[in-house]
């Protein structure tokens, strides 16, 4: 892996410093337990097809494999962290850490610390909650207002009930007046007979008209809904499923195409590293050939002078290998530009994905109700059909036995017949008083059953607090982020104690009004301080490179700590802190000590002589 053939180190709990000069494999170690932990730095030796590293932490095992194929570097296996940006941003704080270059660049570091949280997500959440809610509310609002009708249905209970009462005491007083009649007790018993068929078959008439204005009703109501239905599906937009499919290839390409680029520079990165140490190392780690026996060969230029490639076994220039390493950098440089672009492609992608797939369910759900509201209307017309067939033959009954009922002497010479229709009367009104009664009674119990309100109401302020939870979200950990960084930046500058530097800190600023941006930004701020203790702001391009150094390690440590990276991967890698004086990297490593369980740190022998005493030493000469 990187430069090692192969290797066992034993990491012990706190401090683990890597000592040993430059060009040896601190940096190929530090990137192959990087990619144990679940990263992408790690890098296969570019003269080996397969290369693996394992991790034992107690009883456990993790594992990565990478083997060479003929499109790149395939790597499996089981890390210890599946997501990887937790470990490249926050985790392994190499040179080329993200943290560390955006301070050095002045890229945007609220992007940075907040790229874990999925706001997404977040946003779906809270559509969910919101639907929640306003389904409660209306449930809430439904209950209030026929709540406020149960005073009024009781009444109108009450007045029916009254009135039933009144036309049954009328009915049993015609039916006395009509027992007086019966001289005949055959035809007394006839002419009951024909009247009590007669008044059924009315009954029956009143309720089968009933029946059929309902059935009207619901009719009248159904054809409706085809009509708006088809016009609320003719306003949707026409995607089908191949337009959906068309856009999920797209953004499986694009993204597949995002992790080429990112491999290929990462890849392309580690030779640029490896190159460059080796470049710099001293002439007994890059031999140098005389090609002359002229001794003043030996004072050409050092990029004339010629070299042996270590890879090729042919002769070059040294400036030749340099120039070759320029082009390399803007070949990286050029696959990181088109990562970005591709990177806003994919959320365009993502949002247009999400935005078919809502119109053909929409559109799906519309015509499965269509469907349903057609099947309707055939059922209730055919009812309406069946129904109003029953009431003529109960009509053509109900003629037969009023000619019946006025046939009979008995009823032609008495008042008997316009009792019984009096009677006949007040039994459809009485009818029509029990099914209205009915009704009442049903809505009374309807709202009577309805949930309890002090319990959705409940319901309804927990769904509220959660969704304020949810909309301060993102918002509080970007304060908590700043917080940490300003935090931590006070603490760090106050031990390293930097002469001309007062202050260094993180301005949360919220997005103007009407401003087309919806995130808050993070602006890096720096007060010096001038010998003649006034104070003045100053942009980061101005501090030296130990200062960025440190204000971009200390960035990645909010983002450890706001995340609680700390709990799931209990790592923190530390490497190129050349720019940083000797006092100061071992005060550094004391506070991040504080921090990170396991602290891996790649220092030059100078850098750590004073500290070696203090911590587990792991020197260049076990890394084979």
């Amino acid at each position: 892996m990187g430069g090692i053939d192969s290797c066992a180190i034993e990491f012990q709990n706190g401090v683990n410093l890597l000592t040993g000069r430059n060009a040896t494999n601190r940096t190929s170690l530090l990137r192959a337990v990087s990619g144990v932990l679940g990263g992408t730095s790690a890098t296969l030796k570019s003269d080996a097809d397969e290369g693996y590293v394992t991790l034992t932490i107690g009883d456990r095992e993790y594992s990565r494999q990478y083997n060479r194929t003929g499109t790149g570097v395939q790597v499996t296996g089981e890390p210890y962290e599946d997501n990887s940006e937790l470990i490249d941003l926050f985790i392994s704080l190499l040179e080329n850490n993200p943290a560390r270059l955006a301070v050095e660049r002045g890229d945007d570091l609220r992007e940075l610390i907040m790229r874990p949280v999925d706001t997404t997500e977040i946003e779906q959440r809270i559509q969910q909650l919101k639907s929640e809610r306003d389904e409660i509310s209306e449930t809430i609002d439904h209950i209030d207002q026929r709540s406020k009708k149960l005073p009024a249905l009781e009444e109108q209970r009450q007045t029916l009930t009254a009135e039933l009462e009144s036309l049954e005491e009328e009915i049993e007083t015609l039916r006395s007046e009509v027992a007086q009649y019966e001289a005949d007790a055959e035809m007394a018993e006839e002419a009951e007979d024909l009247v009590d068929r007669l008044d059924e078959r009315r009954k029956e008439q009143s309720e089968l008209t009933d029946q059929i204005d309902i059935v009207t009703a619901e009719i009248e109501a159904l054809r409706e809904q085809p009509e708006e239905l088809r016009a609320e599906r003719d306003e949707l937009p026409e995607y089908s499923q191949t337009d959906l499919e068309a856009v999920q290839e797209e953004l499986q390409s694009v993204r597949n195409r995002k992790r080429e680029l990112e491999n290929t520079a990462a890849d392309l990165s580690a030779i640029v590293e490896f190159n460059e140490d080796i470049l710099s190392d001293s002439i007994s780690n890059l031999p140098e050939e005389s090609t002359s026996d002229d001794p003043t060969a030996e004072l050409a230029p050092e990029a004339d002078q010629e070299v042996t490639c270590w890879t090729c076994g042919n002769r070059a220039k040294r400036g030749a290998i340099a120039d070759r390493l320029e082009n390399l950098r803007n070949v990286i440089t050029e696959k990181r530009n088109e990562s970005t672009d591709l990177k806003s492609r994919i959320t365009e992608l993502e949002h247009e994905q999400e935005e078919i797939r809502a119109a053909i369910e929409e559109r799906d759900e519309l015509n499965r109700k269509l469907d349903d509201v057609e099947r309707k209307l055939e059922t209730k017309e055919k009812r309406k059909e069946n129904l109003e067939e029953e009431l003529e033959e109960v009509r053509e009954t109900i003629r037969e036995l009023e000619t019946k009922v006025a046939d009979t002497e008995e009823l032609r010479d008495s008042d008997l017949l316009e009792t019984y229709e009096r009677m006949s009367e007040l039994q459809y009104e009485q009818g029509q008083t029990q099914q209205e009664l009915a009704s009442v009674e049903d809505q009374i119990e309807e709202i009577e059953s309805l949930q309890d309100k002090s319990a959705l109401q409940e319901q309804l302020d927990e769904l509220r607090q959660e969704l304020n939870s949810e909309r301060r979200r993102v918002a509080d950990l970007e304060s908590e982020s700043v917080s940490k960084f300003n935090e931590h930046m006070a603490e760090v500058l106050d031990i390293l104690n930097y002469r001309n530097i007062s202050r260094v800190w993180i301005e949360r600023k919220e997005p103007e009004s009407g401003s087309r941006e919806s995130n808050a930004t993070f602006d890096l701020h720096l007060v010096r301080e001038s010998d003649t203790g006034s104070v003045y702001e100053d942009t980061v391009a101005n501090l030296s490179e130990s200062e960025r150094e440190v204000i971009g390690l200390i960035v990645a440590l909010a983002g450890y700590l706001v995340h609680e990276v700390y709990q799931r991967v209990p790592f923190m890698l530390l490497d190129s802190l050349e720019a940083i004086d000797s006092e100061r990297i071992a005060d550094l490593i004391d506070y991040f000590s504080e921090y990170a369980p396991y602290l891996i740190v790649a220092l030059l022998p100078e850098d750590a002589a004073e500290i070696t005493d203090k911590y587990t030493q792991i020197t260049a000469a076990e890394l084979n």
